[in-house]
């Protein structure tokens, strides 16, 4: 099946059209799909289908499948055929085939063989920078959003018009037409604990690295305090030097989205900094879900249910959303590759959260314990190097915090 881009330029998978008459086959098949073509080998190629259209003849450019190779060859002949910028070339061959995608290595040489770099360069300061924000992660973007804005200027990535499943390449153009520097990596999937989640993760994560890779971004990515949820222990303190430990999928998930990162960083030395919070709240969001069931039976004036551990009460460092924030606009500000702990370093028992909201609303409702036959990791986290390395520490203090939450003041009841 040939896929026509104009009406004498089209791709195809080789088997498919080889021997066919009408038409000449640009055979592109030894090139590689994946980065190391020469620009001068694809260059080869790109010329031997523009001479034949010159001459009045129909080309189909041809790879094994018709997919990557061909279309990147096929996008080549289309900007130097029309004179139009390659990357406006490359969206009319993606619409014109369906593809989603074309390996970034091959666009990369394609790029160098047309002597051609971004359609837009953008001059950037030191202090401004251009932030793509991938999102939303529960309730950061909005308020984050505003802050960024006061200092950078920000794209928020539109879902609707780039799949960062299926189509990496509509990302690499949209880094390259807004002449983007920064990526703030907070999307993640809306059901994290499942097996579809997990590689949809890293799927995403995968195309974002290579547009960083491509346009050399640097990239803050989003990651969890569940990398050690594995951990078994009545309280733990940890630092950036101890070894992951996930105790379910969403921390899995997390370690694996790590790792690709370390990968990346040890083979293209990309610039990343990893940020690992504590367990987040605040006044938007779904989770922590428990929070918001304590919440509503303390307003009902309900019993409310908490759970004990075979190791003990579960411990939580509770970690205020502006707070987060804070640390997210210090990291795009410096820039500093590395993991950074972000928390409190201070645990809350569930049984006093649950107290403390009583407290604060009101409300007459009772707590009870019930009995959890298996263990919990506590961990608090050591936030020292975010102190020296972000000059950042927690400033909101769990009462404060509560009340944002509750959204009521202290003393005038439960609802």
């Amino acid at each position: 099946m040939i896929c026509w881009i104009t009406q004498n330029l089209g791709t195809a998978a080789y088997a498919a059209v080889s021997g066919a008459a009408g038409f000449r086959v640009l055979d592109v098949r030894d090139l590689v799909d994946r980065s190391g073509n020469r620009p001068a080998d694809i260059r080869a190629k790109i010329d031997e289908g523009l001479a034949w259209l010159r001459a009045g003849e129909k080309v189909v450019v041809c790879c094994d499948l018709g997919m990557s190779r061909s279309n990147a060859v096929a996008t080549g002949i289309l900007s130097l055929q029309e004179g139009i910028p390659p990357d406006t070339a490359v969206r009319r061959v993606l619409e014109a085939t369906g593809e989603a995608s074309i390996q970034f290595g091959v666009l990369s040489a394609l790029r160098r063989a047309l002597e051609c770099g971004p359609d837009t360069a953008v001059a950037v300061s030191e202090e401004s920078r251009r932030i793509l924000l991938t999102g939303p992660a529960d309730f950061t973007d909005s308020a984050l959003l505003d802050e960024l804005r006061k200092e950078h200027e920000v794209v928020p990535l539109n879902i609707g018009e780039v799949d960062l499943v299926r189509n990496p390449v509509a990302l690499d153009l949209l880094t390259k037409e807004k002449g983007l520097d920064t990526v703030l990596h907070l999307a993640s999937p809306a059901a994290p604990n499942t097996g579809e989640a997990m590689g949809t993760a890293l799927s995403v994560l995968k195309h974002v690295l290579d547009v960083c890779v491509e346009n050399d971004l640097f990239l803050i990515h989003l990651s969890s305090w569940e990398v050690f949820s594995g951990y078994r222990s009545k309280e733990l303190w940890l630092d950036e030097s101890v070894a992951p430990r996930p105790g379910g999928t969403y921390g899995r998930t997390h370690v694996l989205c790590e790792t690709l990162i370390s990968l990346y960083q040890q083979q293209q030395d990309i610039g990343c900094t990893i940020l690992r919070p504590s367990v987040v709240y605040g006044p938007e969001g779904p989770r922590p879900r428990f929070l918001w069931n304590f919440l509503e039976k303390a307003r009902l004036g309900q019993e409310i249910v908490t759970h004990r551990y075979a190791n003990g009460l579960p411990v939580l460092d509770l970690l205020h959303v502006d707070d987060l924030r804070r640390a997210i606009l210090e990291s795009v500000a410096r820039r500093v590759s590395g993991v950074i702990h972000l928390g409190t370093g201070v645990g809350t028992s569930t049984v006093d959260l649950a107290q403390l909201m009583v407290e604060l609303l009101g409300s007459p409702s009772t707590i009870r314990q019930v009995e959890i036959e298996r263990t919990v990791g506590n961990i608090l986290v050591d936030t020292r190097r975010a102190a020296a390395i972000l000059q950042w520490h927690p400033t909101v203090t769990l009462s404060q915090g509560l009340l944002t939450v509750l959204n009521v003041k202290k003393g005038t009841g439960y609802v």
